[in-house]
């Protein structure tokens, strides 16, 4: 199913010739009857002669309703523009085809209304609006006279749409959903409605959706197309939702319903066109507000080339900046309106939805920008991936507006739990990591390994996916993964020189002689790398980084504490620091230390056995 937007000028006769084509009033309002203008949106359907469903969205021309007519015509296939025979083009011609042009809408059909009260004014006419189409999308466009009076010329106009929507290419389905919110409205007895262009994805009755950007919930009670009850939808379709579990107070104009996880963007980088017929330089500085799909919000604008403005017909990659949080993908078009000067100034589409949030690299980020304004789909999730290596499946199609059909057509290395990681990527990292071990077990021969959270650093990717990663590399015996630490297969730890054991021997017998209240470790000559050399091998038990037992001091300690608990029952700070003969600074981590290992167990100021030290007494006692 397609959708067509009328546009024109004011008074051209935009909804009377929807009305002629489909036998629908698009005008909703009393007022709109009364006055002979569209205030709002109208929205009607036929059938053209291919059978092609179609549906109609009937905006208004007149100026002080602009933004409506923006709401109108931000997710249409094909326009039907207007422009009255005895009138010929207006000022909002110029500007309904400038806001067009900006979003993209290059199908459509001119039907020239009026034609039975224009006489020979339409021949004029014609070729007046020919010349101001030369150079626009509309150019090629197919011109049929028309009058919704008479008749005259409503069959052509029906084949000629007809022609234009057949050659649009299939759309591609992208799987998730978003429905922009033109109108909201409660049915009695129904409760909330609201209606909108379901650009992509589908929605089934009973689906639970969210409403951003507010992140509000809601159920799918019914839905109805073209005035009938339907049980599911697929984009793109005009539709209406009924939705329960919410109250229409709460939802607007502009308001988007999603189903999966979306990126709410306050900024994003962009392609920025000044308008053809801009009456003054767009600058930086400006009151504007932003127009994409049927939303509108104030926005800022920072240009990331070296201009300090815009002349006409230019453009700029640039950053926008939102009062309000959109869930915009790349690709989305959207319109700029100088709120001071009542103009529509700008146009451009998304191409980064979640810029750094510091553009120091400013050059590095405009290469990245401009490589990947042109891709799409399929092909922008392969250059994300192949620039990031790894990302969750969620987050790729987020940041590249697709979903898991297309994600799933990319050229990928493979998927470990949830993870893509981009082709080849796994091998890379691999080298990436392997070389990083061999040269820190060079540098490092008494460590049993690399830190898992500097191998981490290494790999320099999501956190996330580290341990997917590693757990893929493991399986392919690339490194072993020990408790925290990460090594190369075949590293067989720490191996002391004579000069270093000699060192090790000397320390120790320090420390025990010392009994339980030992040095620190650097007043015996041990360096740390030597003392976690000597932990590793069971040597030495570190209370702190700076305190150590040899390990034959640290049992004899253990079992004096279990001892003297399993007498008295329990014991204080104080009555250990006497029991073993040292005092507070060694008896508090002393204690930490037993009661992480289970020997003792906290009670409030005293200590009793825990499961460890109560084997430990069996053990004593027999």
């Amino acid at each position: 199913m397609r959708v067509v937007g009328t546009a024109g000028h004011v008074d051209h006769g935009k909804s009377t010739l929807v009305q002629a084509l489909t036998g629908i009033d698009p005008d909703r309002f009393d007022e709109e009857k009364r006055r002979g203008l569209t205030i709002d949106l109208g929205f009607a359907w036929y059938t053209l002669p291919s059978g092609l469903p179609i549906g109609i969205v009937d905006v208004p021309g007149h100026e002080r309703f602009i933004r409506n007519m923006l709401a109108g015509v931000g997710a249409i296939d094909a326009v039907l523009f207007v422009v009255a025979a005895d009138e010929g083009w207006m000022p909002q011609s110029a500007e309904h085809l400038q806001i067009l042009d900006f979003l993209g809408v290059d199908r459509g059909v001119v039907a020239l209304t009026k034609t039975d009260i224009a006489g020979e004014l339409a021949d004029a006419a014609e070729d007046d609006v020919r010349e101001h189409l030369r150079g626009t999308a509309l150019e090629d466009a197919p011109m049929v006279r028309v009058s919704a009076k008479t008749g005259d010329g409503l069959d052509e106009l029906s084949e000629a749409l007809d022609e234009a929507l057949r050659a649009l290419p299939d759309e591609e389905e992208t799987g998730r959903v978003r429905l922009f919110i033109d109108r909201s409205f409660t049915i009695t007895g129904a409760g909330a409605v609201v209606t909108g262009t379901l650009s992509a994805g589908r929605i089934t009755v009973g689906d639970e959706v969210t409403i951003l950007p507010d992140k509000r919930r809601a159920r799918v009670r019914s839905l109805q197309t073209h005035g009938e009850q339907v049980q599911t939808a697929e984009a793109p379709r005009r539709l209406a939702v009924n939705l329960v579990g919410i109250d229409r107070r709460l939802i607007h104009r502009g308001d988007v319903i999603v189903c999966d996880p979306w990126i709410l963007a306050d900024r994003f980088a962009a392609r920025l066109f000044a308008a053809r017929e801009l009456r003054h330089p767009l600058k930086q500085k400006g009151a504007y507000e932003l127009f994409v799909g049927t939303a509108q919000t104030r926005c800022r604008l920072r240009f990331l080339e070296e201009v300090d403005e815009l002349a006409p017909g230019s453009s700029a990659l640039a950053i926008i900046s939102t009062d309000l949080a959109l869930p915009v993908i790349p690709h989305d078009r959207f319109v700029i309106r100088d709120v001071g000067r009542w103009e529509t100034v700008a146009g451009g589409y998304v191409i980064d939805q979640d810029p750094p949030k510091r553009l120091s690299g400013a050059d590095s980020y405009l290469d990245d920008l401009r490589a990947r304004e042109g891709l799409h789909g399929t092909v922008l999730a392969e250059w994300i991936l192949q620039r990031d290596l790894v990302m969750d499946q969620e987050r790729l199609m987020m940041l590249a507006g697709t979903g898991p059909r297309q994600v799933g057509k990319a050229r990928l290395d493979m998927m470990v739990d949830g993870f893509y990681f981009a082709r080849g990527s796994r091998e890379m990292l691999e080298r990436r990591l392997t070389d990083a071990l061999a040269a820190y077990h060079e540098a490092h021969p008494l460590a049993a390994g690399m830190p898992l959270s500097e191998a981490k650093d290494v790999l320099g990717i999501d956190a996330c996916a580290v341990e997917a990663l590693f757990a893929e590399i493991e399986e392919h015996r690339g490194v072993d993964v020990d408790g925290n630490v990460v090594r190369l297969p075949g590293h067989s730890g720490p191996e002391l020189t004579v000069a270093e054991r000699n060192a090790a021997n000397r320390a120790l017998r320090m420390l025990r002689d010392a009994d339980a209240s030992p040095p620190e470790l650097d007043n015996v000559g041990l360096s740390q790398q030597l003392a976690r050399a000597l932990e590793r091998a069971g040597e030495l038990v570190f209370l702190t980084p700076s305190i150590a037992y040899p390990s034959d001091i640290w049992s004899d300690i253990e079992h004096r504490v279990v001892g003297f608990i399993t007498d008295n029952g329990s014991a204080t700070v104080s009555q250990i620091r006497d029991t073993i003969g040292t005092t507070r600074k060694y008896a508090v981590p002393l204690l930490e230390k037993l009661d992480a290992t289970g020997v003792t167990r906290r009670k409030g100021d005293v200590r009793d056995l825990g499961p460890r030290g109560r084997d430990l007494a069996a053990k004593i006692a027999n």
